[in-house]
């Protein structure tokens, strides 16, 4: 039977950037980005002789899976107020909800696990940022055959320098054809992605992205259109999404098939 001495008592932990005061646990979009740190108060009967010890195990449930994200042993000369750990991006990378929670196991073998804590997840983003402009349109906001480059080689896709922008950030941007000059469906292609990280020049500048024609342009040949809207991430985290940029496409030619070839 073991002693009050070794009986120990897990309090809940706290975590930097959470509100104590929410219930489910929001994280911020900064802390999902930067990652943060839990915080652990001292424990009750914290080891006081020099053969004593404590084995500290933070574990992580999210979607039905239980992982041990932190462990460490403390003996008499680790003593302070509190203990701490890492909480990283990856670790908060699918959103969700999730349990986060400690357990103390004394040098006698007796566990006592700490109140969970749920914590939500969530990655997405409103559009804030500029959309992406088309540099190479003609009055009525048209790539078509008349265009330079020509529309049968690429569409050139701006994207404005923002602020936000950081050198080594990845800007991923999305590209899908529709058959009608607004954007709306029958889609004519599916969502393609293209990925840039950004250098200092890019940073500062803004930066074109060319679209090339096949098989991204190809499939709108009669007064079609297409949209564009890129999400920044950092440190594989996304943090920041533009809106929607409309092109209206027209590869008609009267009398002649489509400049460019049959879709």
């Amino acid at each position: 039977m073991p002693t009050l001495k070794n009986q120990i008592t897990a309090a809940p932990l706290t975590i930097d950037g959470v509100s104590e005061l929410d219930p489910d646990g929001h994280i911020p979009r900064d802390v999902l980005i930067a990652g943060t740190i839990g915080r652990i108060p001292r424990w009750p009967n914290f080891p006081a002789d020099p053969d004593d010890f404590t084995i500290l195990r933070v574990y992580w449930r999210q979607d039905g899976a239980t992982d041990e994200i932190f462990t460490a042993t403390y003996t008499q000369a680790d003593d302070r107020p509190e203990f701490t750990f890492p909480i990283t991006p990856e670790q908060m990378s699918v959103d969700g909800t999730a349990v986060i929670y400690y357990e103390l196991e004394g040098f006698n073998g007796n566990l006592d696990p700490s109140p969970e804590r749920k914590l939500t997840i969530d990655h997405e983003l409103a559009p804030t940022l500029r959309a992406p402009e088309f540099p190479d349109v003609n009055f009525y906001g048209y790539i078509n055959c008349s265009s330079a480059p020509p529309v049968w080689e690429r569409i050139r896709v701006k994207i404005l320098s923002e602020p936000v922008f950081l050198n080594g950030d990845e800007c991923v941007l999305q590209w899908q054809g529709f058959d009608s000059l607004n954007g709306s469906p029958p889609v004519l292609t599916p969502v393609h992605e293209f990925r840039r990280t950004l250098s200092p020049a890019d940073v500062s500048n803004g930066f074109v992205i060319d679209i090339p024609f096949d098989p991204y342009v190809r499939p709108m040949v009669d007064n079609d259109s297409a949209l564009a809207q890129y999400t920044l991430f950092r440190a594989g985290v996304s943090f920041r999404k533009s809106r929607k940029g409309l092109v209206k496409i027209d590869r008609t030619l009267p009398g002649s098939p489509p400049c460019g070839g049959e879709p």
